[in-house]
């Protein structure tokens, strides 16, 4: 881990070079355990300092790595303190998933009251992982106090051989996905390389594909939404991810989403003293209501979404209507900026139009109505099945077009049975570009978007859009010029129609669709982006040396 300075900085719990007494102690622990060989059975509570004895105990005995033995003699302290780093992470990192699956079940079920009875034992856990926070954040200390005496004296640091010094870790739970959110992340880390930044995605997955410029650690448990069962919550190990940030030498945090990885990343910046930032990309209130019908719910989950976000130092929010609903919750309008967002104007094309929804599922001679995206009861699409049905009555000039999949695949299958409907399953690459340009129409009723990037590629392949009036679509759209801005079903119905008759229109839209698309270039929204960082303040660490003078 600290190669030249571990045996002065030990991170082990005994604080040095102390292989006797950290033996003599082992010992008296596997001795007190041994002596109860039985298994024992899960703990009744939840208490967090019963479920470290617990797990430990069952670590003793089933992993004959942590055997007293097996550490003495011959090991130098190196070694010696990795035994001890992973025996505390597979401690911590068992008791997490218990507390987690804990935690969570009892906050779906609306018992509050049991979660924070369970959050008044966190002092075991703490106190088990704190000489591992404390080591870090001392040696962070160092770190940043070395930054400022090379900005005092006009020295270089080592690592500016290598380009921008600002090294970024995103952490994120939606990379491998296929959301709009995940696309465009996956896009910056391509961007990044290309334009030499330091851009490392962080994130848990339980097969990771191996891929430059991210770092997926095996999640230590899976937690299914019972109402999302598509939607998955990793469990990060945290003691690794702290490690692998602090000897990686990042100097900004950011955090895509509020959840388990989140927490991480937001424990490791304060832990580190590193700037933090985040995006609010998902609007996960409204989309707690829309899945369980239950209000308190939403209040609940706004309440967690504005404190998480209050402790960042910047937020990016997509759109100038979702900076307005962080404000009107409580967030200080200072911390709120936005961000650019570009699109890949080469790949998302009109050229690209070559016939590939004729030759691969028959529509020749007739408007193609076309959604893409999370086939999903909050994105509004019982109000595009029922819209459709009501077109579809009066004219037959119109096939929708249904691209992705998701939870809500079967409902509209079932609404929209005896219709021409096609539903393609998920599109990637090139067939997902020729299913744009090759449509004439793109509808998305989503009231829940925060940006909608699909609004973005189909207008880059030409075609007039319809969006709501409501969220952060229609503010990536000129209403009127690049397509239609709707504000309820009857309104969406006349969209269509007016659209699907009106084959002019459609062109002249479409072609001033693709001229919008030229002026936000991918590239050049990632250039935007990365002054948002550097322009970040390091306020954490500045705070420790201004007594000093610098």
């Amino acid at each position: 881990m600290f190669k030249k300075r571990r045996s002065s900085l030990a991170l082990c719990p005994t604080l040095g070079n102390r292989a006797k007494d950290d033996r003599r102690f082992l010992n008296k622990v596997y001795l007190f355990f041994s002596t109860r060989k039985q298994t024992r059975a899960q703990p009744k509570s939840n208490n967090l300092v019963d479920l470290l004895r617990h797990e430990t105990a069952k670590l003793l005995q089933a992993d004959q790595q942590f055997v007293v033995p097996q550490l003495n003699g011959g090991e130098d302290v190196n070694h010696h303190e990795d035994r001890w780093f992973d025996f505390v992470n597979q401690v911590s990192n068992r008791t997490l998933i218990n507390f987690a699956n804990y935690t969570m079940n009892h906050l779906l079920g609306a018992n509050v009251f049991n979660i924070f009875h369970s959050l008044g034992s966190a002092g075991g856990l703490y106190g088990l992982l704190a000489p591992y926070f404390i080591a870090y954040a001392l040696f962070s200390k160092d770190r940043q106090f070395t930054r400022l005496v090379c900005r005092r004296f006009k020295a270089t640091p080592r690592r500016a051989e290598f380009g921008d010094l600002v090294r970024v870790a995103h952490f994120t739970d939606t990379f491998y996905d296929t959301t709009g959110v995940a696309l465009t992340i996956q896009q910056q880390v391509r961007v990044a390389r290309r334009n030499q930044k330091h851009l490392q995605i962080i994130t848990c997955t339980e097969e990771d594909p191996g891929q430059i410029g991210v770092k997926a650690f095996n999640p230590i448990g899976v937690y299914e939404m019972p109402e999302y069962t598509e939607q998955k919550l990793y469990y990060p190990p945290l003691l690794e991810m702290l490690r692998y940030c602090y000897e990686n030498n990042f100097t900004r945090i950011h955090s895509a989403t509020p959840g388990p990885i989140g927490l991480a990343a937001l424990a490791i910046a304060r832990i580190l003293k590193l700037p933090f930032c985040g995006t609010y990309h998902t609007q996960l209130p409204q989309y707690a209501q829309f899945l369980t019908g239950d209000a308190a719910m939403e209040e609940l989950t706004w309440k967690y979404v504005i404190w998480y976000y209050d402790q960042m130092d910047a937020i990016y929010a997509p759109s100038e209507s979702t900076r307005q609903e962080l404000i009107a919750h409580g967030i200080k309008p200072e911390k709120i900026r936005l961000y650019p967002r570009g699109i890949d104007i080469q790949r998302f094309s009109p050229e690209k139009r070559n016939g590939f929804l004729a030759c691969k599922y028959g529509l020749r001679d007739i408007c193609v109505l076309l959604y893409v995206g999370r086939i999903s009861k909050e994105k509004n699409l019982d109000l595009l099945a029922e819209a459709y049905r009501i077109l579809r009555a009066s004219m037959d000039q119109a096939h929708l077009v249904v691209v992705c999949d998701g939870p809500y695949l079967a409902d509209m299958h079932q609404t929209l049975e005896g219709l021409p409907c096609t539903f393609t399953g998920v599109l990637k690459g090139d067939d997902l570009v020729a299913a744009y340009a090759s449509s004439d129409v793109f509808v998305f009723p989503s009231t829940t978007d925060t940006f909608g990037n699909v609004v973005l590629e189909a207008q880059a392949c030409g075609l007039p859009v319809i969006v709501s009036d409501q969220g952060g679509p229609c503010e990536n759209m000129l209403p009127g010029k690049t397509g239609l801005m709707v504000a309820a079903s009857d309104s969406l119905v006349a969209a269509m129609r007016t659209l699907v008759v009106d084959s002019n229109r459609r062109r002249v839209m479409g072609q001033a669709a693709r001229r919008y698309m030229e002026e936000r270039s991918f590239d050049a929204a990632f250039r935007k982006m990365w002054d948002l960082y550097r322009s970040l303040p390091d306020t954490h660490g500045e705070t420790w040396f201004k007594a000093a003078g610098f």
